[in-house]
Formats: structure tokens, sequence, C-alpha cells
């Protein structure tokens, strides 16, 4: 009898001690979460994804809840104006006021452009300024489950942390991002189409480098944007 109480209390311990080892949503504290707010994970994230080309979005994938896959036939070149963080218990909103220049679609054709770049950081009284809005949403996460080159499926470990939620993500980028990203398209392009939409949105980006007006020839098309 005094073996099997002992038994039991061991027993018990140890269920109680498992169960403590288990994070659930409603057990999450803030030492166990990796200490970066909603808001500073969405400024850390969009200042790096912005700065990157396509083979570089490796290093963003503890960004994520799972591994991203970014749609580059859909490219947005953008000024970030504001970046706003909504949370809710475990999840947060994250929306991002930009000012557009424009779409890169996947034969480098650029559309729904601006005739002029707006001064990113200055005030102005454009009543468009800041009015092209991006979203996602965070959420604390933490281990990742992943397929491997063999087909099975293995669980990496990560600390709990706030991480975007949606794994499908177009690219928004930077004036100079986009620059850099065409310039290195148009090298590795053997579409004569492809090289010259490249030179064409080239020249429009450039003039926005500037600070300039699109030219005649090239302000025809210009449909989009806040310029």
């Amino acid at each position: 009898m005094r073996r099997s109480l002992i038994l039991l209390i061991v027993f018990s311990l140890f269920v109680i001690l498992a169960d403590a080892q288990v994070p659930t949503a409603a057990k999450i504290s803030s030492k166990q979460i990796k200490q970066s707010s909603p808001s500073e994970v969405a400024h850390r994230f969009i200042r790096l994804e912005s700065s990157l080309l396509p083979d570089e979005w490796s290093t963003l994938s503890d960004f994520f809840v799972q591994a991203p896959k970014p749609h580059w036939n859909k490219v947005d070149i953008v000024d970030v104006i504001a970046i706003g963080v909504e949370t809710k218990g475990n999840s947060s909103h994250v929306s991002i006021s930009t000012n557009s220049l424009g779409e890169l679609d996947s034969s480098l054709r650029l559309s729904d452009y601006p005739p002029k770049r707006l001064p990113p950081g200055v005030p102005t009284t454009s009543a468009c300024y800041g009015d092209d809005y991006f979203e996602f949403n965070l959420r604390l996460s933490g281990n990742r489950r992943a397929i491997t080159q063999s087909g099975a499926a293995e669980q990496f470990e990560r600390p709990i942390a706030w991480r975007i939620d949606d794994s499908s993500f177009y690219p928004l980028i930077t004036l100079d991002t986009a620059i850099r990203y065409v310039r290195r398209m148009r090298e590795n392009a053997k579409d004569p189409a492809v090289k010259k939409n490249a030179a064409r949105s080239l020249r429009i980006l450039e003039y926005y480098k500037q600070g300039k007006f699109l030219p005649d020839e090239l302000s025809s098309d210009a449909t989009g944007g806040c310029g």
C-alpha cells in the first residue's frame, strides 16, 4: 500500500511538471516571449524586407509562422510613410501607409505609377499623401513545422515571438531596391521584350530618384500613385 502511494505521488508530480512545460495561448507569459513588441517586429520587418532582392528573402524566414512564399510576379514600389499596429490578445494587425511609385510585373513592366515622386518625409498638402495602404497580421508563434528534402515533417525549435501569419506575401520594395532589382533582372533576361520593359522602367525610376517630373513620353502612361 505504501509503495503504491509513493508511485502515485511520483506519477502525479511528473504529470504536473510535463504539463507546465507545454505553453498554450492561455499560459504564454511575457518571460516566454522573445523580447520584441509587435510594433518593433513590424518596423524591423518592413525595413529589412523592403531592401531585399529575391535571392535574399531566406533571411526573413524567422519573421513568419511558416516558410514565406513571396510573389515576385507583382512587386509594389513604395515610400513608407507610417506603420500602425493594433494588438488584441495574441494577435496584431499591421497597417502600412505608403506613397506608391508603381507596380512591377514579371516582365519588368512598370504600371500604376505617378508623374512625379513626392519627397518622402516632407510634409505636403497633397490629399493623397500616404493613401496607399498594405496590411498583414502578426500572432504569437513558437516552433515551426517544415518539410525536409526527404519529404518528412520536421519541427524546428524557436522561441515564442510575434510572427507574420500569412506566408503568401507580395513584396514591398523601396525605390533604391527597385532600381537594383530591375538592373539585375535585365542583365539576366533573355527575352528582348523583358529587356525593353526593364529599360523603360529604369528611366522612370531614375527620374523619381532625381525628384523630377517624368517627360511626356513617359508620363502619358502615368495613371496611379500620388504625384
